[in-house]
């Protein structure tokens, strides 16, 4: 039994589609069939039985399953603790997704060095599909990120609330003004933003879209313009008076989610790294309450 049979395995209960597999795993649909071939020859078992509506796992699959992810996750780590420094007694990872990329994480390696400063400490940034590829496989111990699919073997956790508000660099106006529109970026923060987006505000043609936060406040704060923005990632730029809101715009809201495996490796650690982030989130959630209150 190869490991990468294992992951083969596993991204097909994921995606119940072999095709979706192989374009995860960047190989060819006959790689993959030809590893579940031969896992199925080496147990002896048929895993999946495949249809119109994809594969679903058969009894003996659905068994398997409770191992493969344990298999998966116990090699993974392995492999860390192989590679770790020896001044280090364990390693902790943490994954986050590319449109919640700030100063978050920063703050949340700060935290972990103070409190645990024999833990080797990693974070990646990636999108949603490929962090969770990495929380199935074990690489990462924890994930946040936005409307993550489920998976055998994963928790998944609402963390925070990400509010969204109209800002702009055109100075203060109201949301009937049409000097916001001028140089307006429209960021993909996911499709349900885009539908209630659109809704709200269904004639409006941005100047720019934008698939990244940071990509639209650096154009705006270069050429100006307009878009929907968490506070927590420009607070220096509304202090300093580069950006205001925009009154009387809705304010759409995005739920991040934390996600980690059932069975972790360390408990403790995993538990130590989940608190920091709370308490790291909880204190940029409260500097961005306190200046939206100063806008009324």
């Amino acid at each position: 039994m190869h490991i990468d049979q294992i992951r083969t395995f596993l991204d097909v209960v994921s995606t119940g589609n072999f095709h979706k597999t192989a374009e995860n795993l960047n190989v060819s649909q006959s790689s993959v069939s030809a590893r579940i071939r031969t896992l199925e020859d080496e147990l002896g078992r048929k895993l999946f039985t495949r249809g119109h509506t994809g594969a679903v796992l058969t009894p003996s699959g659905e068994r398997l399953l409770r191992h493969a992810t344990s298999l998966s996750r116990l090699w993974q780590r392995a492999r860390q603790d192989v590679a770790l420094a020896e001044q280090y007694r364990d390693s902790i990872s943490l994954g986050v997704a590319i449109s919640l990329w700030d100063q978050l994480e920063i703050q949340w390696v700060s935290w972990m060095r103070d409190r645990a400063p024999d833990v080797a400490v990693h974070v990646e940034a990636d999108f949603s599909p490929g962090l969770m590829a990495h929380l199935r496989d074990g690489v990462l111990d924890v994930g946040l990120m936005y409307e993550p699919q489920k998976a055998p073997g994963l928790t998944i956790e609402e963390f925070m609330s990400d509010r969204l508000f109209l800002l702009t660099s055109q100075g203060r106006c109201r949301v009937d003004d049409p000097d916001w529109r001028k140089g307006y970026v429209k960021i993909d923060w996911g499709e349900p933003f885009k539908q209630d987006h659109d809704a709200a505000f269904p004639d409006l043609t941005p100047e720019l879209t934008a698939g990244l936060g940071m990509i639209a406040v650096r154009y705006i704060l270069e050429f100006g313009g307009s878009a929907y923005l968490p506070v927590r990632m420009v607070m220096q730029h509304i202090r300093s008076g580069l950006l205001h809101p925009v009154k009387g715009a809705p304010v759409f809201e995005r739920m991040g989610c934390l996600v980690y495996g059932n069975s972790p490796a360390n408990k403790d650690l995993l538990v130590l790294g989940l608190q920091g982030l709370r308490d790291v989130t909880k204190a940029f959630e409260a500097e961005a309450s306190e200046l939206i209150a100063s806008w009324d």
